[in-house]
Protein backbone atom coordinates (compact mmCIF):
# COMPACT_ATOMS: atom_id res chain seq x y z
CA UNK A 1 0.00 0.00 0.00
CA UNK A 2 2.85 2.66 0.77
CA UNK A 3 4.23 1.78 -2.35
CA UNK A 4 1.43 2.93 -3.89
CA UNK A 5 1.40 5.98 -2.55
CA UNK A 6 4.81 6.92 -3.20
CA UNK A 7 4.29 6.27 -7.21
CA UNK A 8 0.97 8.68 -6.83
CA UNK A 9 1.15 11.95 -9.00
CA UNK A 10 1.34 15.52 -7.54
CA UNK A 11 -1.66 15.85 -9.56
CA UNK A 12 -3.46 13.27 -8.06
CA UNK A 13 -3.36 14.49 -4.70
CA UNK A 14 -2.88 18.17 -4.73
CA UNK A 15 -4.61 20.62 -3.19
CA UNK A 16 -6.18 23.01 -6.28
CA UNK A 17 -5.12 26.77 -6.47
CA UNK A 18 -8.40 27.71 -5.47
CA UNK A 19 -8.10 26.08 -1.80
CA UNK A 20 -4.19 27.43 -1.72
CA UNK A 21 -3.73 30.29 0.06
CA UNK A 22 -1.32 33.25 -1.61
CA UNK A 23 -1.14 36.84 -1.90
CA UNK A 24 0.51 39.05 -3.85
CA UNK A 25 3.98 40.68 -2.94
CA UNK A 26 3.31 44.28 -2.41
CA UNK A 27 0.28 42.71 -0.04
CA UNK A 28 -0.38 45.21 2.71
CA UNK A 29 0.15 44.74 6.49
CA UNK A 30 -3.96 44.55 6.45
CA UNK A 31 -4.26 41.61 3.69
CA UNK A 32 -0.89 39.75 5.32
CA UNK A 33 -2.53 39.77 8.57
CA UNK A 34 -5.67 38.40 7.50
CA UNK A 35 -4.30 35.33 5.42
CA UNK A 36 -2.30 34.78 8.11
CA UNK A 37 -4.86 34.71 10.90
CA UNK A 38 -7.15 31.99 8.83
CA UNK A 39 -3.84 29.86 7.68
CA UNK A 40 -0.38 29.06 9.41
CA UNK A 41 1.36 30.30 5.41
CA UNK A 42 0.43 31.88 2.44
CA UNK A 43 1.98 31.26 -1.02
CA UNK A 44 3.87 35.00 -2.34
CA UNK A 45 3.26 35.43 -5.98
CA UNK A 46 4.49 38.32 -8.23
CA UNK A 47 1.14 39.38 -9.01
CA UNK A 48 -2.64 37.81 -9.32
CA UNK A 49 -2.50 37.79 -13.39
CA UNK A 50 0.80 35.71 -13.90
CA UNK A 51 0.52 33.96 -10.44
CA UNK A 52 4.30 32.89 -10.48
CA UNK A 53 5.47 32.25 -6.96
CA UNK A 54 8.42 34.24 -5.51
CA UNK A 55 8.19 33.18 -2.19
CA UNK A 56 6.09 32.32 0.69
CA UNK A 57 5.28 33.61 4.39
CA UNK A 58 4.40 31.94 7.16
CA UNK A 59 3.57 31.88 10.92
CA UNK A 60 7.17 31.71 11.85
CA UNK A 61 7.62 34.93 9.40
CA UNK A 62 4.61 36.41 11.39
CA UNK A 63 6.34 35.40 14.68
CA UNK A 64 9.81 37.35 13.63
CA UNK A 65 8.54 39.98 12.79
CA UNK A 66 6.24 41.07 15.91
CA UNK A 67 8.96 39.96 18.39
CA UNK A 68 9.62 42.60 21.30
CA UNK A 69 13.02 44.51 21.12
CA UNK A 70 15.19 42.59 22.84
CA UNK A 71 14.23 39.22 22.04
CA UNK A 72 15.19 39.75 17.72
CA UNK A 73 17.73 40.58 15.65
CA UNK A 74 16.80 44.29 15.40
CA UNK A 75 17.69 43.82 11.36
CA UNK A 76 16.47 41.72 8.94
CA UNK A 77 17.66 41.48 5.18
CA UNK A 78 19.71 44.51 6.15
CA UNK A 79 16.54 46.88 7.06
CA UNK A 80 15.51 47.97 10.06
CA UNK A 81 12.41 46.13 11.64
CA UNK A 82 11.11 49.59 12.85
CA UNK A 83 11.13 50.36 8.76
CA UNK A 84 9.72 47.47 7.45
CA UNK A 85 6.54 47.24 10.32
CA UNK A 86 5.22 51.30 9.10
CA UNK A 87 5.74 50.38 5.56
CA UNK A 88 2.41 49.84 3.71
CA UNK A 89 4.16 46.66 1.51
CA UNK A 90 5.80 44.38 3.62
CA UNK A 91 4.89 40.91 2.31
CA UNK A 92 8.32 41.18 0.23
CA UNK A 93 10.54 42.52 3.05
CA UNK A 94 9.69 39.45 5.22
CA UNK A 95 9.03 36.24 3.09
CA UNK A 96 11.32 33.32 2.73
CA UNK A 97 12.12 34.18 -0.92
CA UNK A 98 12.65 31.32 -3.63
CA UNK A 99 10.61 28.36 -1.75
CA UNK A 100 10.70 24.65 -2.71
CA UNK A 101 8.32 23.68 -5.01
CA UNK A 102 7.81 21.04 -7.27
CA UNK A 103 6.00 19.84 -10.20
CA UNK A 104 2.29 18.07 -10.46
CA UNK A 105 4.21 15.67 -12.57
CA UNK A 106 6.38 14.80 -9.91
CA UNK A 107 5.66 11.60 -7.05
CA UNK A 108 4.97 11.33 -3.28
CA UNK A 109 8.36 9.81 -2.84
CA UNK A 110 10.44 12.48 -4.65
CA UNK A 111 8.04 15.34 -2.25
CA UNK A 112 8.92 13.34 0.71
CA UNK A 113 12.25 13.46 0.00
CA UNK A 114 12.17 17.30 -0.96
CA UNK A 115 10.26 17.65 3.14
CA UNK A 116 12.63 15.72 4.49
CA UNK A 117 15.67 17.41 2.83
CA UNK A 118 14.32 20.67 3.42
CA UNK A 119 13.42 20.31 6.96
CA UNK A 120 9.79 21.99 5.55
CA UNK A 121 5.94 20.83 5.58
CA UNK A 122 4.72 21.90 2.44
CA UNK A 123 5.53 22.71 -1.38
CA UNK A 124 3.92 25.05 -3.56
CA UNK A 125 2.82 23.10 -7.00
CA UNK A 126 3.82 25.06 -9.98
CA UNK A 127 3.93 24.65 -13.87
CA UNK A 128 7.08 25.01 -16.20
CA UNK A 129 6.51 28.78 -15.94
CA UNK A 130 6.60 28.55 -12.05
CA UNK A 131 2.97 29.42 -12.22
CA UNK A 132 1.06 27.98 -8.59
CA UNK A 133 -1.32 25.34 -9.62
CA UNK A 134 -1.53 24.32 -5.95
CA UNK A 135 -0.14 22.95 -3.76
CA UNK A 136 0.90 19.53 -1.84
CA UNK A 137 1.30 19.39 1.85
CA UNK A 138 2.33 16.83 4.95
CA UNK A 139 -1.32 17.11 6.40
CA UNK A 140 -2.72 16.26 3.04
CA UNK A 141 -0.42 13.24 2.74
CA UNK A 142 -1.22 11.92 5.94
CA UNK A 143 -5.45 12.21 5.32
CA UNK A 144 -4.76 10.19 2.41
CA UNK A 145 -2.85 7.71 3.69
CA UNK A 146 -5.74 7.30 6.85
CA UNK A 147 -8.34 7.21 3.75
CA UNK A 148 -6.26 4.38 2.31
CA UNK A 149 -6.15 2.79 5.84
CA UNK A 150 -9.86 3.04 6.48
CA UNK A 151 -10.79 1.67 2.92
CA UNK A 152 -9.16 -1.53 3.93
CA UNK A 153 -10.86 -2.71 7.12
Amino acid sequence: MMEELYKAKVKEIMMPKHDTPFMEENASWVEFLSKLSLRAHAWVVNNTEQMKVVGVVTEHDMLRSIMPPGQRKERMFGVHRAEILHKESVVQDIMTHNPVVCSPEETVADVLKKFSSFDIRRLAVVDENKRLLGEITIQLLVKKLRHKFMNMV
